[in-house]
């Protein structure tokens, strides 16, 4: 840097003078002598001018003779500028070039620059930057220092503890510090056996099956059997409950049934086929009440009229193949076909099938009335537990002297599935009773009864009746003394009609296939009882067919409701539907 002012504005105006003397006759015009050079060549092949300077480059004009040149270069105050190019005169490809050279890279400034490996800052041998910026590959590995290639240096060379021989990262596994390392499997930090992770550290082993969810084995639940559809499938994983299945979905079972399996009575009206509520009803807690075995039968056919507008018989099954006949008497054995057949008016001496006479309802039932908390007037309403909500049975009950005789009964228990709103369950009644004892003490009394979270009772009700031959008396006739001599246009068939023959009710009383509605809520529990006795003796059997319990997954109609109140109900009003 210059300290004296004087000598350099002296120069710079003897510069100027100079240059805009000399140039016309191609002659070289030289300058003070300096570090830094610039020249300018015109067309013409002369030289310009060449000025000097120790350290800044000035704005240098050259005049070409001809007047076709002119260049202008900028003031250079950098010493380390890269090299600037000027550009080519566009009219006489004359080119004006100014070369600044780069300083060369400072090593140890850490800065890495062209022509370093690397740069740490500092001018040190062994750190694995040497002091000329080259990289260094003489790490020592258990010097205790992490250098260029290390992972790690523990301070030694021994294998084991972290960091190996060569100063490499190892994985230590130590089963039961409660870290689950390397290859260990599970670590739950002790050594008790068969709580999911062994003092080996290996997944204790899991069993589906055998009641106990082990969720080391990805086992959601294990309800210790190999019931399917239950909310806890074999493979011990969780299932929803099934939703509504429309009947035509349920197998039938009832084919081939023997009388000597138990569950032959619930199979025949198409109940307990499977396990799987994809395509059967499941049941549970079944029983079923006769000492006599004759005082029942499953037959595939009842009687032998033949109905003309289809060709089939009037009393075949409502579902499957079969169906169960109950009586308060004697049933005839089926014959090669599985159809039962009486002798013509023979249910008149039939009688007494010497089982139970007790005074008394199965457990679970009741003749008292139920509604409204037990205190009856609200049927249907503000059940009391095990007692009739219909409050239909007592006066019916007090009619037969509450006196039961040859009973035979069945029931079970279901729960209902998923997106069932209603059951049904159908049946057909006769009478050797009617008409003679219409409206009296011999009142023969056959109860379908449900027992839910919602309701307790009987649910064949008939104009505020059960199902007796003093309910059935307006629908087989509107006559209040019946005979066989008056009306017997009523919708039922009574007396001496086709439709009687080969049941043994000839000259009385049966009728065509009721079927009974009922409400009922998704998933809660269900048991639902079959009764039938004869009131108040022994002699003069009544009987019922009983078929086709189902679950349906629409709503059934409430009865007020105008489709059910006209002369022809709706086939799925709430309540007994009887066929017209």
């Amino acid at each position: 840097m210059y300290t004296n002012k004087l000598p350099l504005i002296g120069l710079a105006l003897g510069v100027a003078l100079w240059s805009g003397c000399g140039g016309d006759d191609g002659t070289s015009e030289s300058t003070a002598s300096g570090t830094e050079s610039s020249t300018d060549t015109d067309s013409d092949g002369t030289t310009a001018g060449t000025t000097m300077g120790s350290d800044s480059q000035t704005s240098n004009t050259m005049t070409d003779p001809a007047g076709t040149d002119s260049d202008s270069d900028s003031t250079d105050s950098d010493p380390t500028d890269a090299t600037d190019t000027d550009t080519t005169d566009t009219e006489t490809g004359v080119t004006d070039s100014d070369s600044d050279t780069e300083p060369p890279a400072e090593c140890g400034n850490g800065v890495l620059e062209a022509g370093e490996e690397c740069d740490d800052g500092n001018n040190e041998d062994g750190d694995g930057c040497s002091a000329d910026c080259a990289v260094e590959n003489n790490a020592e590995c258990g010097n205790g220092e992490v250098e260029q290639g290390e992972d790690c240096d523990d301070g030694n060379t021994e294998p084991g503890d972290g960091c190996d021989e060569n100063c490499n990262s190892e994985n230590i596994e130590e089963c039961g510090n409660g870290i689950a390392e390397g290859g260990e499997e599970c670590d739950d930090g002790n050594d008790v056996p068969d709580d999911g992770c062994e003092a080996d550290c290996t997944t204790s082993p899991s069993e589906c099956g055998n009641g106990i969810t082990e969720p080391w084995g990805n086992e959601e639940c294990d309800d210790g059997n190999d019931v399917p559809q239950d909310g806890c499938e074999n493979n011990c994983t969780i299932t929803l409950p099934p939703s509504c299945q429309p009947p035509e979905n349920y197998i039938v079972c009832d084919q081939n049934l023997s009388k000597n399996d138990p569950m032959a009575p619930f199979q025949a009206i198409g109940i307990g086929c499977s396990q799987d509520p994809l395509e059967s009803i499941i049941v549970s807690n079944t029983m079923f009440q006769s000492s006599n075995p004759n005082a029942w039968q499953i037959a595939k056919g009842f009687g032998t009229y033949i109905d003309p507008m289809d060709n089939e018989r009037l009393y075949s099954p409502e579902e499957g193949e079969s169906f169960i006949i109950i009586s308060s008497g004697l049933v005839s054995a089926p014959n090669g076909q599985g159809i039962v057949t009486e002798a013509n008016g023979s249910q008149v001496g039939n009688g007494d099938n010497q089982n139970d006479d007790s005074n008394s309802l199965p457990m679970g039932m009741s003749p008292q009335v139920g509604s409204n908390n037990g205190n009856g007037g609200t049927p249907g309403m503000n059940c009391a537990p095990d007692l009739d909500c219909s409050d239909s049975l007592l006066p019916q009950w007090n009619l037969g002297q509450g006196d039961p005789n040859d009973k035979i009964w069945f029931s079970w228990t279901t729960t209902v599935p998923t997106g069932v709103l209603s059951y049904s369950i159908s049946f057909v009644y006769f009478s050797a009773e009617w008409p003679v004892y219409y409206n009296t003490v011999y009142n023969d009394l056959l109860i379908i009864w449900e027992s839910s979270e919602d309701y307790w009772g009987n649910i064949s009700v008939i104009d505020d009746k059960p199902t007796t031959i003093t309910s059935l008396g307006p629908y087989w006739t509107a006559d209040p003394n019946p005979s066989c001599n008056g009306d017997t246009d009523g919708p039922g068939y009574t007396c001496n009609e086709p439709q009687l023959q080969g049941t043994g009710f000839e000259s009385h009383a049966g009728s065509d296939w009721i079927t009974i509605n009922r409400p009922i809520t998704e998933n809660e529990n269900l048991r639902v009882f079959v009764f039938l006795a004869d009131m108040r003796d022994s002699i003069l059997a009544t009987g019922a067919i009983i078929d086709a319990f189902r679950w349906n997954c629409d709503e059934c109609i409430p009865a007020d409701d105008p489709l059910c109140t006209g002369e022809v109900p709706d086939p799925n009003c709430c309540g007994v539907i009887l066929p017209m």
